[in-house]
């Protein structure tokens, strides 16, 4: 699948985010079609959280535009964007340790109304453990189910557009599968997804398009397949040359930390 704009649910146009002096992300475009899973993948530092901050509108971007259904929601506030369906799983899941399971999920679903037991419901049949334990303190959850838990809070928000920032970071291999099973079939039951990830390989392989960041720019896309084959990627990213950047401070070679932006 190309990322073609005719069709698209999120466009992202130009966009520039600066903390301070620091340029976070320099002239961002890229295309979500309806119903794909477009992943953004580069090292700690390149920008691709602040795009989604941008986004989800928790930062204001400097300049361009972020589109939904062709309409502009650059300016709009990130619960006027939740509720018209962009929703974020954030980075480090973000989860209220001492409330309860079921507490947790429900403040995904504060717009939502007549439609929480409904939510509940699938939520508690996809995840099952969630459902074992839904009066427990989230906190006494594993790792790998805390995530389950952030992944389920934003399904009950009933996301057109799921941007999913980091799923995999800190979990065991295995884990890492499990997660990313849940992205596919989540995707395969027709929600858009915008998939941020430093595990370029899984991303890709889960991916219909890629878009490659560095320094806070686009530096290469393509169809998932065709960067999975690159070069340039596979050297940078896939190979055992890899290393991740200090998240504290620059490479030296422009490389910035994304700043800490508060999350969706």
């Amino acid at each position: 699948m190309t990322a073609e704009r005719a069709g698209a649910v999120l466009e992202v146009r130009d966009v520039h985010v600066s903390y301070g002096q620091i340029q976070a992300v320099r002239g961002v475009s890229l295309t979500v079609p309806s119903g794909s899973l477009v992943t953004l993948i580069g090292a700690n530092g390149a920008g691709k959280s602040s795009t989604l901050a941008a986004i989800c509108g928790l930062v204001r971007a400097k300049r361009g535009q972020v589109l939904v259904d062709g309409e502009d929601v650059t300016r709009w506030r990130s619960h006027r964007l939740v509720e018209a369906g962009v929703v974020q799983v954030p980075e480090g899941r973000e989860i209220l340790a001492t409330l309860t399971i079921e507490e947790n999920l429900q403040l995904g679903a504060w717009h939502q109304g007549r439609h929480l037991a409904e939510g509940l419901a699938d939520v508690f049949g996809r995840f099952p453990v969630l459902a074992d334990r839904r009066r427990l303190p989230a906190g006494t959850l594993s790792g790998g189910e805390q995530q389950m838990l952030a992944i389920g809070r934003a399904l009950l928000a009933r996301p057109r557009i799921l941007l999913m920032d980091e799923p995999s970071m800190g979990l065991a291999p295995m884990l890492v599968d499990e997660v990313f099973g849940v992205i596919e079939r989540i995707r395969a039951e027709g929600t858009t997804v915008l998939l941020v990830e430093q595990n370029a390989h899984r991303a890709l392989q889960a991916a219909d398009h890629g878009y490659v960041m560095e320094t806070g720019e686009v530096i290469l896309e393509g169809p998932a397949s065709e960067l999975l084959a690159n070069e340039r990627v596979v050297e940078a990213y896939l190979g055992e040359a890899f290393h991740e950047p200090d998240p504290a401070v620059s490479d030296g070679g422009g490389r910035f930390p994304d700043a800490a932006p508060p999350r969706c």
